[in-house]
């Protein structure tokens, strides 16, 4: 019986251990542009030219402060740290913005519990993006938390929408801040509509 156990917790971990470096190639490979062209960062709140629409992405994710992480946390985690990356790659033009942390402490509220409630670095991302109306692959990426999603929006001409990715964290457990926890993933929101 014990022998049965230790290849049930070999082939776990080898699981978790091919899972992990499939989504790190998959990370590095969409972090490579592989066409010019597609989209462009714009600062304006104009009205796209006809022919064009405007998506404006957003992502946020809250971390722990640098040395309050779990005892099996590296000591070159980068949580906490001073920034994280975000990619974003569209119809194969890829992009990595580095996006600093700002350190937010949200007080606790008796019986109302937020997911970003407590102390801890926060790393938000918005960004105006303008491409050709009309149906793209949209890969996003957060290579430090070795997690990526991709999505297939719909963008109208004329139009701006939003592309909104909103952290998922644990769930609360003994009064500790979700985000504490760790990191789950992302849902993604376009338009307000769960594109998942």
């Amino acid at each position: 019986m014990k022998n049965i156990m230790h290849w049930a917790l070999l082939l776990a971990f080898v699981f978790l251990a091919a899972n992990c470096g499939a989504a790190r190639e998959q990370i590095r490979t969409q972090s490579l542009t592989e066409r010019e062209g597609v989209f462009q960062e714009v600062t304006t709140v104009d009205e796209p030219p006809p022919g064009f629409a405007d998506v404006v992405v957003r992502a946020s994710l809250k971390t722990h402060l640098s040395g309050e992480g779990a005892l099996l946390e590296c000591k070159n985690s980068p949580h906490g740290g001073p920034f994280y990356h975000f990619t974003l790659n569209i119809d194969g033009q890829a992009v990595t913005w580095k996006v600093p942390g700002l350190r937010e402490n949200l007080p606790v509220v008796k019986d109302r519990h937020s997911q970003d409630e407590g102390d801890g670095m926060k790393y938000g991302l918005e960004k105006r993006i303008r491409l050709r109306a009309g149906t793209h692959r949209i890969f996003f990426d957060v290579p430090e938390e070795n997690y990526a999603k991709t999505v297939t929006v719909n963008l109208q001409d004329g139009k701006s929408s939003t592309l909104e990715f909103q952290p998922t964290y644990p769930r609360y457990k003994w009064g500790h801040p979700a985000f504490r926890l760790g990191f789950l993933g992302f849902n993604a929101l376009f338009n307000n509509t769960s594109s998942n």
